[in-house]
C-alpha cells in the first residue's frame, strides 16, 4: 500500500510518516522502484503513534514501545501500562499545580483590589 493510503488509514500526514522513518521510529518499508510499499502492520503502528501523540506522549517516550511492537509484532503490554500510568500521574500533578495557580491568581486579584481601592 502506498503512503497516501497509509496516511488516510492512520491519520498521520505523509510528512509525519517519512519523519517517523527518518528517525528510526518505524522501519523503512519495502520499495517498488521509487515508491514506499507499506503493509497493514505499518498502518497499525503508525496509527498507534498518532493516538499516543494526541494523548500527549512524545516520540521519545513511545520509541521503545514502537520498536518492541515492530520487532515482535506484539505490543509489550506491561511496558505500555507503566508508561500510561506514569503519564496519568504526571498529568494529575500538572492539573494540581494548575489549580494552585488559579487559586493564587484569585488571591492576588483580591489583594490588588484591596490595596488599590
Amino acid at each position: 500500500m502506498l503512503i497516501g493510503r497509509v496516511s488516510e488509514l492512520s491519520g498521520a500526514t505523509r510528512k509525519a510518516i517519512r519523519h517517523y522513518e527518518s528517525i528510526g521510529l518505524i522501519a523503512p518499508p519495502n520499495r517498488k522502484g521509487n515508491y514506499r510499499i507499506y503493509n497493514n502492520h505499518d498502518v497499525v503502528v503508525i496509527k498507534m503513534i498518532c493516538q499516543a501523540r494526541a494523548l500527549g506522549f512524545s516520540l521519545f517516550e513511545i520509541k521503545d514501545i514502537v520498536s518492541q511492537k515492530t520487532k515482535d509484532k506484539k505490543l509489550p503490554i506491561a511496558q505500555v501500562n507503566r508508561l500510561i500510568d506514569k503519564k496519568i500521574s504526571d498529568l494529575k500533578q500538572e492539573a494540581h499545580a494548575a489549580l494552585l495557580k488559579v487559586e493564587n491568581l484569585a488571591e492576588f486579584k483580591k489583594d490588588l483590589v484591596k490595596e488599590f481601592d
